[in-house]
């Protein structure tokens, strides 16, 4: 079969070859001297190399389609990029005050499906025009530096669009401006004291404090930029155990230096063996000065680090990292090799210590690498770092680093004598290395080499102390069309980079890459690597092997090929001997019309596992996909992949995976979002997961809008854990088809299907539909009528997850009438009718029984408010409610109860700092099922005293007391000041205390605040 597609391609490369090249000869076009890469071709106009001051025009040729194009110089300045004509289009003027010789462009590109790639692309520029004797040598390196460009490319996936440093000339600095000084002090407290018993509170008397402290200032002066916060906090709790939190950062810049105070991410990433990235507290000062440079840190770690590794399980997850809580920001994780973005791909519970992916199904070939921190440190602990490095001249760098991660000797032996299980000795850890890289002729070099220590027990002299060496060495060449890449890299098995907690060790890997592109037509290239390691004490050892071609003529469909085999000792995720070679065989056309691209691609399959017997596993894919290009209102990509496979037993099973990616904004009046990823296997089920939301109002009278999910997770059981669907949604739809008419409808599903048995184990749907009518200016008439359907299943019930546990049926109907006859005058009538119908499980064996239960209920109410004068108001309220709940065939066994209630409550504002009320309730509640009749009196008052904005005073009694088979009486009193001692300082106290004789308690509860703003 796989010569069948070698032919095939064959066949198509010479039809593409001869229809395109009578057009790539008649064509004489300015960017056939442009700087490829296996992934665009970027041109320069009107000239190359470009002069100094000039405004040049950059035009970018991807090879694939590209939804986004972004540029950055060297000095961090954004070239925006338009599509037309299908190329990217952006204009940039070189600096005046740029240097002859090197400068660079950092492009990002966002492929269809959220995929975001980064590369650094070198050219020259000179201040005057040069000869072409000089312009031969700065092609040759032109090719050369470029070279070194798409190594750069090859870890492209980062997680934001961070942006570059300025490596020529001097960062400026924006205008001086004085000192913003801007922030908070908070103090709060809350006293509660119980004398007596009541339900829900405990007895006695609890306090709390907190403190908040929040500080910025901001601004420049004597030529330094400053930004500093201060964030702090202090809780005193029921439990007197204190909790603090406090974040200092600070931040100044003065011309290339910068220094650094706070929480950071260590970013000390230039070499390899000496590396450091992970989340600290301390201090960092760096500096680029152009031909040298400096970053050095002292901090403690928030953490210690750890590693997970596993396969997906066929949901989003949750997936179990194995340690909690985890640092904040700490995590890195990578599916499949590629680094994933949180919020966009991944949300994490920091707490929990779990992810969950958001748009996509993590199947169970795909492997995990999770890097994070671990929120707990034994030992005082420091972690240091230095690293420096020079230019000596153009094309040369060296640079060297220090690292220290080291637990203290201060209360070590006090801290290691005090553990009892899983007790682990205090460490010292250290590690130098020294790198460099070289362009020199028609070669790029570039080497590192490294020396580590670690103390395994710095409390004892005789510990076991481990030392290790690591060093690798990159050899680029480039001549013409003709491209080699050269890679040796040797670790030592006891060698151990900072801040890694399980490394490769022991280490031989070498590469090398043939690679050829004469032009932006045509490009080819060919990869043999071999490594070998150790870690977790397992010996992996793989061989990879790629080569293939690309045919990119323009205005016609582009052609690729890909070929790789990849030989594994073992499992990558268990570490398990495997013997298994995995070969691929695949072509891809792709065609661009317009704003639209499609593409087709064949795969060839081959997994052979096994030792002694070989099993063969094959697979056959064919992936169609259609994509937009260059829209700024309009994204569209989708993807349909149908996969058969071969297995070795015999079986034939299927997967067909659909994706797409919609996000639409063409006016104002509609907008829609879509990401949806469905996969159908013949074993494994089906799994959906959909992000749906949107917005339309295509006029005045009709609106919409809703949202949509679908994820699928698993969920624990009682005796299983089950890959279920949970979906949940919420539309609205508004139509009002006259002024004095308003529709309104409303609909939440929400329920979780289990994938196994594809019945649900929970339910919950809402509907609400809504009418209001204004026949008249100042009347409303309205009713509101709401359906609930929900029930859940038990759990215990395994393996069919059948039977119901509980379910409640719902529905009500609200009539109101709201009217402002006069002036002075409105009025609101509300009736109010809901019923209920439950079922509980009350035998869990068969045959299963249940308890049912019913629930009527039905209030009235009627609302009058009036306003006698600007001076004086009055506000009365009568409801009346009815409500009944039964048991199986009675409709009234467990409550049956009628209250009426009257409520008057007078205003008087006889000044404008002045307002009194007087308030007075009375109620009489009549239980049926216990023959008894309760009254309730509850007469209050009101002052309020408030002086504009300065002082507001609130004071509050209510008297309540109750006649029934037993007496019950209460006072309750409330206290409220709000007082500006200035304009920065603000003091809020309130005090209740509520008096009762049956039950016989007192409750007092006092709280305070007081904020200070700047």
């Amino acid at each position: 079969m796989p010569w069948k597609l070698n032919v095939l391609t064959v066949s198509i490369i010479v039809i593409f070859v001869c229809a395109s090249a009578r057009a790539e000869t008649a064509k004489n076009l300015f960017y056939e001297r442009s700087i490829y890469t296996d992934e665009y071709g970027l041109s320069y106009y009107p000239d190359y190399p470009p002069a100094i001051g000039e405004t040049i025009t950059l035009r970018l040729r991807t090879f694939k389609p590209a939804q986004k194009i972004t540029i950055y110089s060297d000095r961090d300045l954004k070239i925006p990029m338009e599509y037309r004509q299908g190329h990217w289009w952006g204009k940039f003027e070189i600096p005046g005050d740029y240097k002859d010789g090197g400068h660079f462009f950092v492009v990002w590109i966002r492929y269809p499906g959220h995929v975001l790639s980064k590369s650094v692309v070198w050219y020259q520029a000179f201040k005057e025009k040069i000869s072409a004797e000089e312009e031969s040598i700065v092609s040759l390196y032109e090719d050369i530096i470029f070279t070194e460009a798409k190594e750069s490319a090859v870890d492209a996936e980062e997680e934001t669009i961070s942006l570059l440093i300025s490596t020529e000339g001097e960062v400026m600095s924006p205008e001086a401006s004085p000192l913003v000084i801007k922030g908070s002090q908070s103090i709060s407290f809350k006293t509660r004291t119980l004398e007596g018993s009541k339900e829900g509170y405990t007895a006695g008397t609890t306090q709390s404090r907190e403190e908040t402290l929040r500080v910025n200032i901001s601004g420049s002066t004597a030529g330094t930029d400053i930004d500093a916060t201060l964030y702090k906090t202090n809780a005193i709790g029921v439990s007197q155990v204190g909790e603090n939190e406090e974040k200092i950062s600070i931040l100044l810049k003065r011309a290339s230096t910068e220094a650094y105070l706070g929480d950071f991410t260590a970013d000390l990433t230039e070499a390899e063996f000496a590396k450091l990235n992970k989340v600290l507290s301390g201090a960092r000062v760096r500096g680029d000065y152009g031909q040298w440079g400096f970053s050095a840190l002292y901090s403690s770690p928030k953490g210690y680090s750890k590693f997970s590794r596993m396969y997906g399980d066929g949901t989003q997850g949750p997936y179990k990292l194995g340690y909690s809580p985890v640092v904040i920001d700490s995590e890195r994780i990578y599916l499949d090799g590629i680094l994933q973005s949180r919020g966009e791909d991944y949300t994490i519970d920091y707490q929990a210590g779990t992810i969950s992916f958001i748009k996509k199904i993590i199947n169970t070939k795909s492997v995990l690498n999770i890097y994070y921190d671990y929120r707990q440190t034994v030992y005082q602990h420091a972690t240091y770092g230095l690293r420096g490095f020079i230019k000596p001249r153009s094309g040369i760098k060296l640079g060297a680093t220090y690292l220290d991660d080291s637990d203290s000797f201060v209360g070590a032996q006090t801290i290691r004598s005090s553990m009892s299980q899983e007790a682990f000795d205090p460490q010292s850890h250290s590690v130098v290395g020294v790198d460099g890289s070289f362009i020199l002729d028609n070669i790029a070099v570039d080497g590192e080499i490294a020396y580590s220590a670690n103390n395994l027990n710095i409390l004892s002299a005789a510990s076991t102390k481990e030392s290790g060496r690591a060093a690798k060495f990159n050899v680029n060449s480039t001549l013409g069309p003709l491209g080699i890449d050269m890679h040796v890299k040797k670790i030592g098995s006891s060698y151990r980079p900072i801040a890694e907690p399980e490394p490769k060790q022991a280490v031989w890997e070498y590469s090398g890459t043939l690679s050829f592109r004469p032009g932006s037509l045509f490009g080819g290239k060919g990869n043999y690597g071999y490594e070998k390691y150790t870690q977790r004490g397992i010996v992996y050892e793989n061989i990879y092997k790629t080569a293939g071609f690309q045919l990119i003529p323009e205005q016609l469909p582009s052609l690729e090929y890909n070929f790789s085999e990849i030989d594994e000792s073992n499992d990558p995720v268990t570490g398990s001997s495997i013997k298994r070679v995995i070969t691929k065989n695949s072509t891809e056309m792709i065609h661009q019309i317009g704003f639209l691209s499609g593409s087709l691609k064949g795969t060839l399959e081959k997994w052979l596992s096994g030792s002694l017997t070989k099993e063969a596993t094959n697979y056959r894919k064919v992936n169609v996909g259609v994509a937009t290009v260059g829209l700024d209102k309009v994204t569209f990509s989708s993807n349909v992949e149908l996969e058969n496979r071969q297995e070795p037993g015999g079986l034939q099973p299927y997967r067909r995976t659909y994706n797409l990616n919609l996000s639409a904004t063409p006016s104002k009046q509609y907008f829609v979002s879509s990401s949806l990823n469905k996969i159908v296997d013949s074993l494994q089920g089906n799994t959906d997961v959909l992000d749906l939301s949107y917005r339309a109002q295509p006029n005045e009278t009709l609106k919409t809008d809703g949202k949509y999910t679908i994820t699928s997770v698993l969920e624990e059981f009682s005796a299983t854990s089950e890959a279920v669907s949970k979906q949940a949604g919420s539309f609205s739809l508004d139509y009002r088809p006259i002024k004095a008419i308003r529709l309104r409808y409303l609909y939440k599903p929400n329920f979780t299907r289990i994938v196994r048995t594809q019945g649900l184990s929970y339910n919950n749907e809402q509907q609400q539909a809504e009418i209001n009518i204004i026949p008249v200016q100042y009347a409303l008439l309205g009713l509101i009528y709401k359906l609930g359907n929900s029930y859940s299943i038990y759990k215990s019930d395994s393996p069919n997850y059948a039977v119901k546990e509980n379910s409640l049926d719902t529905n009500s109907i609200l009539y109101t009438i709201k009217m402002a006859p006069f002036q002075i005058l409105s009025t609101e009538f509300n009736y109010l009718v809901e019923k209920g119908d439950s079922r509980t499980l009350s035998s869990t064996q068969e045959p299963h029984t249940y308890t049912q239960g019913r629930d009527v209920g039905n209030k009235f109410e009627a609302v009058i408010k009036s306003s006698l004068s600007e001076k004086f108001s009055i506000d009365s309220r009568y409801t009346y409610q009815k409500i009944d709940q039964g048991t199986m065939e009675a409709l009234a066994n467990l409550t049956d109860t009628k209250t009426h209630t009257a409520a008057l409550k007078g205003i008087w504002n006889p000044q404008e700092i002045w307002t009194f009320s007087l308030s007075g309730a009375y109620s009489r509640t009549t239980d049926y099922l216990l023959s008894q009749i309760t009254y309730t009196f509850s007469p209050g008052a009101g002052i309020i005293y408030h002086l504009g904005d300065k002082l507001r005073v609130d004071f509050e009694y209510t008297y309540s007391k109750s006649y029934s088979g037993a007496t019950t009486e209460k006072s309750a009193y409330s206290l409220r000041t709000k007082y500006a001692l200035s304009d920065f300082v603000d003091l809020t106290l309130r005090a209740d205390r509520e008096i009762s004789s049956s039950p016989n308690y007192r409750l007092t509860d006092i709280t305070g605040n007081v904020e200070i703003s700047l």
